[in-house]
């Protein structure tokens, strides 16, 4: 199962545990919130940023989204992203991967690395 969360921008707060559906152009969302089976609707997405589950936890047993900020076993700061890393050829290579602060270059992660913020609740921690 693809389990999201999603930032209210609004109220500057997360709603976990959500199913979401998101029209094609991007201008409606609809989404259950923990397993609730009452759709909610909203005409506004741009009002919510969603962000998936990476599937993996931290060394903490912590689920991964995206726009989560990770600390390394080595100390480094990294942010969760998803998107296209590289083409090769005819292959396109693509998924969730860490952009490291400090080189700004794609990274994996593990569950050795933890969770230690969000890159809307914790804009603090990607000051270098």
């Amino acid at each position: 199962m693809i389990k999201f969360r999603a930032w209210n921008q609004i109220d500057s707060e997360y709603i976990n545990e959500i199913n979401a559906v998101m029209s094609l152009d991007g201008s409606h969302i609809w989404w259950d919130i923990n397993d609730s089976g009452e759709m909610k609707y909203d005409d506004d997405p741009g009002d919510y940023k969603l962000e998936q589950f990476t599937g993996l936890t931290d060394v903490n047993g912590k689920d991964i989204y995206e726009g989560d900020i990770l600390k390394t076993k080595a100390g480094l700061i990294q942010i969760v992203e998803q998107g296209i890393l590289e083409t090769d050829r005819e292959d396109i290579i693509s998924g969730f991967y860490a952009n490291n602060l400090s080189d700004g270059k794609p990274h994996t992660f593990s569950y050795d690395d933890e969770v230690i913020g969000n890159v809307h609740a914790n804009p603090e921690l990607l000051k270098g």
